[in-house]
């Protein structure tokens, strides 16, 4: 059918004193054609919005579309949302830098009939240009549900370190998984129980500073070990790392004895075969340490009796980087290393050396690219080529320059700045009084405190803050309460000097007040608080802009290449995770990106559907997040929890937030396929193993035993699911060992899970 174009000038809905746009003639339909919106330019700012009321006919049961937004801002940057009614459809998608834009995502109504979108923005004016609806006719979406306390995966509110490890522990057809955890709640240990529910516990007695882990089966003898990275206060006291052989399910630190003794700044460890003898060796990659003069990165070969030989391995153990993915850029069967950042690709020798390979294989656009947070392996054009998905935000650090937002919708100004020395202002509108609340002071060994003064007198005050270790906290804030209630009365005026370190507030007339935090020296990591109340907020520097663009490298088989605009690849924003897998089993890998978001507010994560022909949808309506949610989005794994072909979500929210399970309850038809790789008939583990299926169509896959996506931590994901989309029967599968063992079964059902050890 020939698609209409229905086009309405927005200056006749155009009302000036609220910035509200109405359509004020019959509803507009959208049926097969697709609706198109343009005409003059609407400012979208604050509590303003644009209005428009659409009818969805009730025979389009699906009621899915593609909304394509041509805006343009002068702000530095801003987000848009989309809503109908209280639904949001889409949610806060970036508008990374002044200038024009042209964003796109799938909406999917939760009824039928009379809509009235509106579209909201955040941090600056939007100019809406035109506004397109298309009816959507793409694979199909996909939804999740929380089933967290259904299964009993009831965590803790704690700071994250990159990720889960997610892996079959006991070797028992089940998923576990290692939640890591930062410095309040040590590394806990997952297992999942035959009725699947977990069981939650802790592999050490006490919290101390844990950063990301790594499970493999180091000794041979049939379950998984953990390794785990600990910190070295801020590079001042190197430690080591904390390797715990599976003992029949007791976990027992053997590291001194198998001879993990070098002093590291622990990061990222990894598992893998550096001499291609079968043997899983082990790669540290760690944080710089100032004044320590050894190489940054560590590494130890596997002798085979369960202890490791500490060896120098020259170039890549001085590469500067602490998160890192292992893949196979050439398909040799070995693992390769991509550190970052900055970004850098080394070809693993297998003679226990390592060639950088980044001026042949990485594209000048991201040879030694900065800001990757984290980074994903996989095949996402089905070539048999390993591609990878680079997400890339602003760490910790960096968010701690300067990151300030507003919502006008709550009252609410959060900052977020560095406590290097120092001063910053902003001024505001408030009528009322206002509150001080979520004050936290990141330790930074310095115990001098950090008062409120009020006021020209600088009257003192002192609020409980956050960052600190009880024995840290100092004196006047041990019983001071976590919040102070301002009335103007109690701030009046402004002082004539600043010299002492505090946060100063104060109201200077006619519903005016300024606001200035004060560092004399570094004093603390971050300086973070939120002010409620406010109507108005003004600063003259400026804001960090927290927008990156993530990458996605195409394997072309002897060189990577930069995916085009035509993948569709989100705009900006700060993205602190990724995984992937196919969720509606139509064939094609998806993508999951984790966003930071604001800075006390959680946003939807993006799901990005692959069409098939080269390019995303994102879609934020998939419910693998929830809006209450007090931290932010840090990283996750994809992968079959409960083993019913669908493919669910283990994320973690930094900061406060806790650890949850989304179950995949996608309805659609497509079938799939769970290949259980276990040892090879030799003895060798699954680490590393690639599994190739065919179907009867023509159709190939092949997947890499490893993690669905790598930061701090590696998994070992051996059940490997694959999405056949309308396949009906499995031609062949191989399987093949990194020693280059293989095994090929033929004519295979769909819809079943095969284990190696009964083929």
């Amino acid at each position: 059918m020939k698609k209409l174009n229905f086009k309405i000038s927005l200056l006749s809905l155009f009302v000036s004193t609220t910035l509200v746009a109405a359509c004020s003639t019959s509803d507009i339909k959208v049926a097969e054609h697709k609706l198109t919106l343009t005409g003059t330019q609407v400012p979208i700012l604050n509590k303003k919005t644009w209005q428009q009321r659409v009818q969805i006919p009730a025979e389009k049961l699906e009621a899915t579309y593609i909304v394509n937004l041509k805006v343009s801002t002068q702000a530095d940057y801003a987000s848009l949302s989309l809503m109908s009614g209280e639904q949001v459809l889409i949610d806060n998608l970036d508008v990374p830098s002044k200038g024009q834009h042209q964003l796109n995502a799938l909406i999917k109504f939760s009824q039928t009939g009379e809509q009235t979108l509106k579209l909201v923005a955040r941090s600056g004016a939007v100019q809406l240009q035109s506004l397109e609806l298309t009816p959507y006719e793409g694979p199909a979406l996909a939804q999740f549900k929380d089933i967290s306390q259904q299964v009993g995966l009831n965590t803790e509110v704690t700071y994250k370190y990159g990720g889960p490890s997610v892996a079959d522990i006991n070797r028992d057809g089940r998923y576990d998984f290692v939640l890591n955890n930062h410095n309040h709640v040590p590394t806990q240990l997952v297992m999942q129980q035959t009725d699947g529910s977990v069981d939650i516990q802790r592999l050490f007695k006490a919290s101390l500073d844990f950063h990301g882990s790594a499970t493999a089966d180091y000794d041979g003898d049939g379950d998984l070990d953990i390794m785990v990275a600990k910190g070295g206060a801020n590079g001042t006291s190197p430690s080591s790392y904390v390797l715990l052989r599976n003992d029949n399910g007791r976990f027992i630190d053997v590291s001194n004895e198998a001879g993990i003794k070098e002093p590291a700044r622990g990061r990222s460890p990894r598992f893998l075969d550096m001499n291609d003898d079968g043997l899983l060796d082990i790669m540290l990659v760690n944080a710089k340490t100032p004044k320590y003069q050894g190489p940054q990165h560590l590494f130890y070969q596997n002798n085979g009796d369960g202890t490791f030989t500490y060896t120098r391995v020259d170039g890549i153990e001085n590469a500067y980087a602490e998160r890192v993915l292992l893949t196979d850029f050439n398909r040799d069967g070995l693992d390769d290393v991509l550190l970052f950042s900055p970004l850098s690709l080394w070809q693993n020798n297998g003679d226990f050396t390592f060639t950088d390979k980044s001026a042949q294989w990485l594209p000048k656009d991201a040879k030694g690219i900065l800001n990757v947070i984290t980074a994903s392996e996989m095949d996402v054009n089905n070539d048999g080529m390993y591609d990878i998905y680079l997400a890339r935000g602003n760490t910790h650090y960096q968010l701690s320059r300067k990151s300030i937002d507003f919502s006008p919708e709550k009252a609410r100004l959060d900052i977020r700045d560095d406590g290097e020395r120092g001063s910053t202002q902003v001024s505001f509108k408030a009528a009322n009084s206002i509150r001080l609340s979520d004050m936290e002071l990141t330790y930074r060994q310095y115990n001098g405190g950090y008062p409120i003064y009020l006021g020209k007198n600088k009257q003192r005050y002192d609020v409980k803050a956050k960052g600190f270790q009880p024995s840290q906290l100092p004196d006047e804030m041990k019983t001071a309460p976590d919040h102070l209630t301002i009335e103007p009365q109690m701030a009046s005026g402004w002082p004539e000097t600043i010299d002492k370190n505090g946060l100063y507030i104060g109201h200077i007339g006619e519903d005016q007040w300024k606001a200035e935090w004060y560092r004399d020296k570094n004093v603390y990591w971050t300086v973070t608080f939120s002010l409620t109340g406010l109507d108005e907020v003004n600063y003259d520097w400026k804001a960090n802009n927290r927008n990156k663009q993530d990458v996605l490298l195409i394997n072309q088989g002897d060189k990577y290449t930069t995916a085009g605009q035509q993948w569709n690849l989100p705009k900006g924003g700060d993205h602190w995770g990724v995984t992937h897998g196919d969720v509606n089993n139509d064939g094609f890998t998806d993508v999951f990106i984790y966003r930071y978001g604001f800075l006390k507010e959680r946003i939807a994560d993006l799901l990005l559907l692959n069409s098939g022909d080269g390019h995303f949808n994102t879609y934020t309506g998939h419910n693998a997040w929830f809006k209450d949610d007090p931290g932010h989005g840090d990283m996750g794994q994809i992968f079959d929890f409960n083993l019913d072909g669908q493919l669910d979500i283990l994320s973690g929210s930094e900061e406060e937030g806790p650890w949850k399970l989304y179950q995949n309850k996608s309805n659609n038809k497509n079938t799939y396929s769970l290949i259980q790789v276990g040892y090879s008939p030799k003895g060798i583990d699954p680490m590393s193993a690639q599994v190739i299926i065919q179907s009867t169509d023509g159709r190939g896959w092949v997947k890499r035993i490893g993690s669905a996506g790598e930061s701090f931590s590696q998994g070992q994901l051996d059940i490997v699911h694959f999405g056949l989309g309308n396949t009906n029967k499995i031609k062949q599968v191989e399987v093949r060992w990194r020693s280059g063992e293989k095994i090929v079964k033929k004519g295979l059902d769909v819809n079943r899970l095969y284990n190696t050890d009964t083929w």
